[in-house]
């Protein structure tokens, strides 16, 4: 892992661009969930279950981002297959969701899970540790505000959630606070300029945003 960050920070030309979301809906899908989770057949569906989802649906509208850079080259996937940052006891680990698009937020979160589970656990496979093509790390829960995450390589962005807090914003002329979360988003500029970095956290913060109808899960 420690070389891979060395080969990450040699090989690109990494910048961070950060932003927040209004978390609104997020906080009401979240406690819909907690309370009749069971009765709509549906796993936990955490924060960063949500995020990781509304991350899929962006990377479909922004295939640039959805890239690797090899040898010179430019590999765009039309297949999201996400990799997520995991902390274990032997150090950081990256599991694989594959094919992440074609899942529903429930199966997506189930699947999330499950990995994580086994790279706890030590029982995860070298298959399911490889082949993403986008990464999101979630130091939210720890309460980070902003951070600079590095790029898995040959990957050509990384997504760093950060923690959900009260914003000041202006409405109808008056400053109310609102829970927003927090977005870092590094990208390699051999491969995205900062406008086309800045458009696709522009959508992420928007399917953010409209979380609730994102997973189709009526709140009342």
């Amino acid at each position: 892992v420690a070389g891979r960050m060395a080969e990450s920070l040699s090989e690109t030309a990494q910048f961070t661009v950060s932003a927040s979301a209004d978390a609104t809906g997020m906080l009401q899908l979240r406690a819909h969930i907690k309370k009749n989770g069971k009765a709509l057949s549906l796993p936990d569906i955490t924060y960063g279950d949500m995020v990781m989802f509304a991350a899929v649906k962006a990377l479909l509208e922004h295939p640039e981002v959805n890239a690797e850079f090899i040898d010179g080259q430019v590999f765009r996937h039309k297949a999201v297959h996400l990799g997520f940052a995991c902390d274990t006891p032997r150090g950081l680990m990256v599991p694989v969701v594959k094919n992440a698009q074609e899942l529903p937020i429930g199966a997506l979160a189930a699947r999330i899970k499950e990995l994580a589970r086994a790279a706890v656990e030590g029982k995860i496979s070298a298959d399911e540790l490889s082949g993403g093509t986008f990464t999101v790390s979630n130091l939210g829960s720890f309460g980070g505000e902003s951070f600079t995450p590095i790029i898995n390589f040959p990957q050509v962005a990384i997504l760093g959630v950060c923690n959900i807090a009260p914003k000041a914003v202006r409405r109808d002329g008056a400053v109310a606070f609102v829970e927003h979360i927090g977005y870092s988003l590094t990208a390699d500029h051999q491969v995205l300029d900062g406008a086309p970095a800045a458009r696709f956290l522009q959508t992420v913060l928007k399917k953010t945003e409209a979380i609730i109808e994102l997973a189709g899960i009526p709140v009342p």
